[in-house]
């Protein structure tokens, strides 16, 4: 495999003016001031590694396959973004330095949505804040799951196993059917959308045979340009808030107490458990100034268990009777919750409530940057899955914290609960502006994915430079699922256009 490419072959030269004429000079960004927005913004200065060729923006299904057709024709490479807001992994870059990137954030319509049934049907242009704002405006009575930030792409947040707060929050799990342009130009519909007669496309998951959906989730083997979503009644009532916990040791019966609460659907969504180190107030040095200045940004507590229940106002009530019981029988623990109508407006919930109560926001980034470095405040995530255990979780709490103090970083750290499993979300923070900051924190990530990986935990979701690194955790049988991906790489795209390298995954013949 090979993550470079020569920037000046003339198979470069002969797309530029092929793109130009199939799209327009204002949909083909040379520039390098333009290209700029579409390189990893945190790379730090003078990167050398993972930077785009140029741009181009189709604004429809027809231009992605007229661009698919010329860099097939012409040899070159394509990186495909959604909104390249993927900011943490390495946002719009592409693997293999040289790339074209291709810029779906032309492809914003929001092309359906259904009260009735339940769902949405986007193209990869439109952000959480837009399909927010679109079903506000019409008064549907329907509620959406959103992220940490709110800027970024719903479909590309669900293709890159992203995940929310409300229910649907694995959002990969609320995809229903999907349009993608392959390699050869053709267009393909899943699910019932392979019928074209059918009217279930976005109401009935599967199809005849294999299910394809999650076969361009974290891949490269096509382009996906429309996308159905669910997501759920509007509820009557909304409680939110935490389970704080200040013992050192607690969290082993927090998490024995979330882990029924949490399958039997008691609490919904996805709660988040965070961990914040206490600080002593005389305590000196770089350190406890970290220490310090992530407390002002997480709640409070050592632990904090962020919970939520969404429904009729009876139903919901008689969960909060649940939770209250169940936190009682913890020592010190205590309940902190608030109640919202399910038409509550921006303004009428407190900013700290507004992800979970499904109200996309930037409220976290705006507390990191002014916590830490402004504008130049960058980060690079590290988010492995791990046991829903008690023990688990303060094995990976030890590591993490132990990696960040050896190489003097400040670390956001909580897991995202699932039903089994919990997704351990950590954001490395550092100056962007600084090529020496840029690369301890880079090196403390690889660090804390080699110490997880002995232990048989791996990420989620990884920095386009640790996407092999990861990949190749996946070991079993001699690396049969790596083989199995190029298999499939080569079938469906056997010149290796398409993002080459994602996830780990490359042409076999490379």
């Amino acid at each position: 495999m090979t993550n470079t490419v020569e920037e000046t072959t003339p198979g470069l030269a002969a797309a530029i003016a092929r793109f130009t004429e199939a799209l327009g000079e204002e949909a083909v960004l040379l520039d390098s001031a333009r290209v700029d927005e579409f390189r990893d913004p945190f790379e730090g200065p003078g990167a050398t590694e993972h930077q785009p060729s140029f741009v181009v923006q189709p604004g429809s299904v027809e231009e992605i396959q007229e661009v698919v057709r010329i860099a097939r024709e012409c040899g070159v490479q394509l990186w495909t973004s959604s909104m390249g807001r993927n900011f943490g992994y390495g946002g719009s870059a592409p693997i293999v330095g040289g790339s074209v990137v291709v810029s779906l954030r032309r492809l914003n319509r929001i092309l359906e949505i259904n009260e009735e049934a339940g769902y949405v049907l986007l193209e990869p242009g439109v952000t959480f804040f837009e399909l927010y704002e679109e079903l506000q405006r019409r008064d549907v009575a329907l509620a959406m799951s959103v992220p940490d930030l709110g800027w970024g792409s719903v479909v590309g947040n669900a293709l890159q196993h992203g995940f929310g707060y409300h229910e649907h929050g694995i959002h990969a799990d609320a995809v229903c059917g999907m349009e993608v342009v392959l390699a050869n130009g053709e267009i393909l519909r899943t699910g019932q959308g392979a019928n074209s007669r059918s009217t279930l496309w976005q109401a009935h998951k599967r199809g005849f045979g294999p299910s394809l959906d999650s076969l361009f989730m974290q891949s490269n083997f096509g382009i996906v340009t429309k996308m159905g979503l669910w997501l759920t009644p509007r509820p009557e009532v909304i409680v939110t808030g935490s389970i704080v916990c200040e013992g050192e040791d607690d969290i082993l019966p927090l998490i024995d107490l979330l882990r029924p609460l949490v399958r039997d659907k008691t609490v919904q969504g996805l709660p988040l458990l965070s961990a914040t180190r206490m600080v002593d107030d005389s305590a000196q040095g770089e350190a406890a100034d970290r220490a310090r200045k992530l407390r002002s940004i997480m709640r409070p507590g050592r632990w904090n268990a962020r919970v939520s229940m969404y429904g009729r106002a009876a139903v919901v009530a008689a969960q909060r009777a649940v939770i209250e019981e169940q936190v009682a029988k913890v020592p010190g623990a205590r309940l902190e919750l608030r109640t919202y109508a399910g038409t509550a407006s921006v303004d009428d919930v407190h900013p700290r409530d507004r992800v979970p109560a499904g109200i996309p926001t930037m409220v976290l980034l705006d507390l990191i940057k002014e916590a830490f470095y402004g504008d130049d405040t960058g980060h690079i995530d590290f988010a492995p899955v791990i046991p829903l255990e008690g023990a688990a979780a303060v094995r990976h709490e030890q590591m993490v914290t132990s990696v960040l103090e050896e190489f003097g970083l400040a670390g956001m750290f909580a897991w995202i609960v699932n039903p089994r499993s919990m997704v351990g979300a950590c954001m490395v923070l550092f100056d962007k502006t600084s090529a020496e900051q840029v690369a301890r924190a880079h090196a403390a990530v690889r660090k804390m994915c080699d110490l997880a990986a002995e232990w048989g935990w791996t990420e989620y979701r990884a920095h386009i430079s640790l996407a092999d690194e990861v990949a190749q955790n996946f070991d079993y049988g001699d690396h049969a699922l790596s083989r199995t991906y190029s298999s499939i790489k080569d079938a469906l795209d056997p010149d290796g256009i398409l993002s080459p390298g994602s996830h780990g995954i490359w042409p076999a013949t490379t």
